[in-house]
């Protein structure tokens, strides 16, 4: 947070540590109306503070120690086709996380290249690859990438955003094996949530451009939230309410496990749901005995049982979110708005804290509160509570 205190962009420590901390989570949550006052190492270090944050994460869920409880180690290994089955020993550890780097690298490179050419100066360019890839949403313009009025570079972010909620250890199979990557269950159920999703908004957004515009902002911000990249090209703040509510529902689904993107993610979504399922077939068939599989796999209880707890947690911290936005006077709707997007790392919200909206009107300490939520929702919930919990340093 020295950087932005140095440089003069605040005097507070609270919205110096909010910023930072809504980077390194890749939450591009804002509390800087005007951004484009910064200086352009000031831009670069708040991009690269999204960059460093997007790869921790797809490092983390690949090499998750299970001691921590959420399962989600081995359900990336179950749902990872095979061939790219990651061990927990430090050797195979290493070399995936140095495989991942070598493609976050490199789509970042192609990224940065693709919007200079497509008109982007050099400094916006490397930014916004910075901070597409990461899922993050910074942007070196308050209008965000609706500042450079193309339709190309807005179709080309939509690409590379997709790409970013993808499972990373997916990416590399897609020239060798593709099949492995059409057959795996989340990148389908991915890939159905943002299609029915678009077709919805679609339909259901009054038409007040042409048609390919309508349909390219319909498509950009259910990517951007899905993603919790947070980029904006529309003010979905004027949506009929069901259509806000769709985002919101992606704003806590979020993308693949094993992406950059935050959220619930799909998996857990599909052994919650599959769970649920089970427990209404056993209420009904109580001989019978069934297992969770998702796709040719079977999920453990054990695994099953952590997704339900994180689910509850998750509904915990949500809870704790929004009792703070109302306690410092907010509405209902931006509370929850804040809440989730705050656990999601998705960035805009809800009402006043919308796409053209910024949050550095909340209270010193609820912006601490919500750079805790943003915390617990970068680390995966438990590991944060396992880090503040004294039994855990007693051991």
């Amino acid at each position: 947070m020295l950087p932005y205190l140095f440089c003069g962009a605040t005097t507070s420590i609270t919205d110096a540590f909010f910023e930072t901390m809504s980077g390194f989570t890749t939450t591009g949550a804002t509390v800087f109306p005007k951004v484009e006052v910064f200086s352009p190492a000031l831009h670069v270090w708040r991009s690269m503070t999204q960059w460093f944050g997007g790869m921790g994460i797809v490092v983390l869920s690949v090499a998750r120690l299970p001691m921590l409880g959420v399962g989600g180690y081995r359900l990336l290994k179950a749902e990872t086709p095979g061939g790219v089955a990651f061990e927990r020993t430090s050797p195979r550890i290493t070399d995936a996380a140095k495989s991942l780097w070598r493609l976050y690298l490199g789509l970042t490179a192609c990224l940065a290249l693709i919007y200079r050419v497509l008109g982007m100066n050099t400094l916006d360019a490397i930014c916004h690859a910075f901070t597409t890839l990461a899922s993050g949403g910074f942007s070196t313009h308050s209008e965000s990438i609706a500042y450079f009025q193309s339709p190309t570079i807005e179709w080309v972010c939509i690409v590379f955003m997709f790409i970013a909620g993808v499972n990373f250890t997916l990416i590399p199979l897609i020239m060798t094996v593709p099949k492995k990557v059409t057959e795996d269950l989340e990148f389908k159920t991915y890939c159905s949530f943002i299609i029915a999703a678009i077709i919805a908004i679609s339909l259901i957004v009054p038409m007040t451009t042409d048609g390919h515009t309508h349909i390219r902002n319909a498509t950009f911000q259910v990517l951007a939230i899905i993603t919790s990249t947070g980029y904006a090209t529309a003010d979905y703040e004027t949506w009929p309410n069901i259509a806000r509510l769709i985002l919101v529902y992606f704003m806590i689904t979020g993308g693949c496990m094993g992406s950059t993107s935050g959220g619930v993610k799909i998996t857990r979504i599909l052994v919650f749901l599959k769970s649920v399922k089970r427990e209404i077939h056993q209420m009904l068939y109580p001989r019978s005995i069934q297992t969770i599989r998702l796709g040719t796999k079977n999920i453990r209880d054990d695994v099953a049982s952590n997704m339900m707890a994180f689910g509850s947690l998750f509904i915990l911290l949500m809870t704790i979110g929004v009792g703070a936005m109302a306690v410092s006077g907010y509405d209902l709707e931006t509370s929850i708005g804040a809440a989730i997007s705050a656990l999601g790392n998705t960035g805009p919200a809800l009402g006043v804290l919308g796409p053209t909206g910024n949050w550095s009107s909340l209270p010193d300490p609820t912006k601490w509160t919500m750079s805790f939520l943003m915390l617990c929702g970068r680390l995966e919930l438990f590991s944060v509570i396992v880090l503040f919990s004294l039994w855990a340093w007693r051991r």
